[in-house]
């Protein structure tokens, strides 16, 4: 083929192409060859004893007494001056540390008198100016942020109270209950009874705020009464007050009664979905004069400052929120009929036996998740699956209902509208942005999705920065979005249940500690768990950080 095609080619031509295109050819290879070997001679450095968070700041502790900066060639220390600075919100900071050069090393070693501030923002700044001992520098001055870890509660030394506490899900039975096994909270009075000390000893606690379920109405073996004369239980009130006066909560009741008659640190409470019918005037009887945040009946929200706000999280659950359109006069929504179920399944521990399940009526998604939380309920405790055309509820005028309902009528009277009302519920419900009948659903499984659409993402506000949720039990800390850019910190507060009912961490709580409060450009969010220490003739506690997590104020 080079033969057949050269024959066509004016020897002029294969001249011109040997000539010219050839060695211009070669000219490139060489050059690019050239470029991609070129020694970069510019001088780095790293922070080998530090984590860096999201790509975006080093987490510093704020008891730390240095920094280490690693170069990648040694320095000449006559370059040093002038060109590393630190420095945060009040301006420069060179006066209360001294700078070592160690060859390749470079160490802020602070002064005796200075202490780092705890939740902290600080900008350590390396110029041009400062070069290697053979002569390289950086490319461009760089300007490196730092930021400090919060503290725990203190019980001294504090001069302010810039702490919020938030506890959750603490799901308190009546005397029935805790006797009967089918109350969650038992096993963790006395932890929670010292924490609430504790947090009573720290003088930069400011507030203390109860996202929801604290009392729980709802964990009733179908076949008790919930409301019961025998008992000197009548109707919602009585079992309220029936709770706060069982003997395992007393003393934490005493507490909170406490903390508000001192008036130091200020107990606000929003309801959750257990204790939905609880009113402000019935709290208000309980513990005096406590702060009732409720919003929508059966709902309430918090927010200490601008862009932080706190609720218990069922608002968005379509199993668990206020239901008031299903039945006029009443607000249960169908999640109080599992709780039910689940209530009996902790009281007997029967043998699994399923039979069938409600027949299919209403749309799919209702259908398949009330199945779903139906069987797996059956499957967590080895039961029988009830009779479920038999009227077996016992209702005896909670929220209303008097006669028995079978499981098979309460799933019917949610089946015919909860689907096609969800949008009319949510506004009723002040949600701010409306979801699907699916996300409804999912955000019973799953709440993690929820402070997204509704505060993170939402199109007609600013974003919020933290967001506080309890209902899920489940202890979290999440920045969105995922990386460097995030604009927002969702947290959840966990719960207070005993162990054995809950998969994840239990006596976990919340420090949110606002810059606006603090100072600092920074508002800080950490998660910790409450664990026992066995001592020799007691049970102390010690606090465990489990994660912490930082956003710009502005």
């Amino acid at each position: 083929m080079k033969n057949e095609y050269n024959k066509f080619l004016p020897k002029n031509r294969r001249d011109f192409f040997l000539i010219i295109i050839i060695p211009l050819c070669l000219i490139f290879l060489f050059s690019s060859c050239t470029t991609s070997v070129e020694p970069d001679d510019s001088l780095s450095f790293s922070f080998p004893l530090l984590p860096q968070k999201h790509d975006l700041y080093y987490h510093l502790d704020h008891t730390a007494r240095s920094i280490e900066i690693l170069f990648s060639e040694n320095i000449d220390e006559a370059t040093v001056a002038n060109n590393i600075d630190f420095s945060d919100v009040t301006g420069f900071l060179n006066s209360h540390y001294d700078i070592e050069v160690f060859g390749k090393i470079i160490t802020l070693q602070f002064h005796t008198e200075f202490f780092l501030n705890d939740g902290w923002k600080y900008i350590l700044t390396i110029s041009t100016g400062l070069k290697s001992t053979d002569g390289n520098c950086l490319k461009k001055t760089e300007d490196i942020e730092f930021r400090t870890t919060g503290k725990p509660l203190a019980n001294i030394g504090s001069l302010q109270r810039t702490s919020i506490v938030c506890i959750s899900d603490i799901h308190m039975g009546d005397e029935r209950a805790v006797s009967g096994n089918y109350c969650w909270f038992d096993e963790n009075a006395d932890a929670l009874e010292n924490f609430l000390d504790y947090v009573m000893s720290c003088p930069d606690v400011k507030q203390l705020v109860i996202l929801g379920d604290l009392f729980d109405e709802w964990l009733v073996p179908y076949d008790v009464s919930p409301f019961d004369s025998t008992v000197n239980i009548h109707n919602s009130e009585e079992y309220f007050h029936a709770i706060a006066n069982c003997p395992t909560n007393v003393p934490i009741i005493n507490k909170f009664r406490t903390i508000v008659n001192e008036g130091e640190i200020e107990l606000i409470y929003v309801p959750g979905n257990h204790d939905m019918l609880l009113t402000e005037e019935i709290l208000d009887e309980i513990i005096p004069d406590i702060t009732w945040m409720g919003d929508v009946t059966g709902l309430g929200k918090y927010s200490p400052v601008d862009r932080i706000i706190m609720e218990h999280g069922h608002r968005y659950d379509l199993f668990n929120c206020p239901q008031p359109l299903i039945n006029p006069s009443h607000m249960l929504p169908p999640g109080y009929f599992i709780a039910r179920l689940y209530a009996t399944g902790l009281a007997s521990q029967a043998a699994y036996n399923p039979q069938k399940l409600i027949s299919e009526k209403g749309s799919f998604e209702f259908f398949v998740g009330w199945n779903l939380a139906f069987l797996k309920v059956l499957s967590d405790f080895n039961m029988d699956c009830p009779p479920l055309y038999t009227p077996i509820v016992q209702m005896s005028g909670i929220d209303s209902y008097f006669d028995p309902l079978s499981f098979n009528g309460a799933y019917e009277m949610y089946a015919d509208s909860i689907e096609t009302l969800w949008l009319e519920t949510q506004n009723v419900n002040a949600v701010p942005v409306p979801t699907s009948v699916m996300a409804g659903i999912w955000h019973g499984v799953d709440l993690s999705g929820a402070p997204i659409t509704e505060y993170m993402t939402n199109p007609s506000t600013e974003p919020y920065k933290i967001i506080a949720f309890g209902h899920s039990h489940y202890p979290h800390l999440m920045v969105y979005p995922s990386k460097y850019s995030y604009t927002s910190i969702y947290a959840n507060s966990g719960s207070w249940i005993d162990e054995e009912y809950c998969t994840h961490d239990v006596r976990t709580f919340l420090i949110i500690n606002p810059g606006e409060w603090t100072g600092s450009e920074l508002d800080i969010v950490m998660l910790y768990r409450f664990d026992p220490i066995c001592g020799n003739s007691k049970t102390e506690y010690k606090l465990v950080l489990l994660a912490e997590e930082s956003i710009e104020v502005d």
